[in-house]
């Protein structure tokens, strides 16, 4: 995968992907550079994910993915939102901590 030409149309087309599975309509996928987060969600319906998130592992980048585009069905982290992630990611709370570490420090 990482020898894609193309990053930004691979990660979009895997949030696609993983769009279908959830059943969730994003408005817009974006890839774009971002400074602090590894992806974002805003209440349009627009999911945004950081250029450099095609860099790590395609089970970190589900992670992301995933955790953004179940902010379209569920806007907060609650029950439900850690228990879809279980179900979609296992494992994720590991991630989680690699993310929240590889935001402080990646760039």
């Amino acid at each position: 995968m990482k020898s894609s030409l193309y990053p930004a149309q691979e990660l979009r087309r895997r949030a696609l992907a993983w769009a279908l599975k959830l059943k969730v309509n994003p408005r817009v996928v974006r890839v774009q550079a971002m400074r602090r987060k590894w992806g974002s969600c805003s209440s349009a319906g627009t999911v945004t994910l950081a250029s450099d998130l095609f860099d790590q592992e395609s089970r970190f980048q589900d992670y992301v993915i995933v955790h953004e585009l179940l902010h379209l069905r569920l806007p907060n982290h609650g029950r439900m939102f850690k228990a879809l992630m279980s179900a979609h990611v296992p494992g994720w709370r590991e991630m989680e901590v690699q993310s929240r570490f590889g935001a402080a420090w990646r760039r």
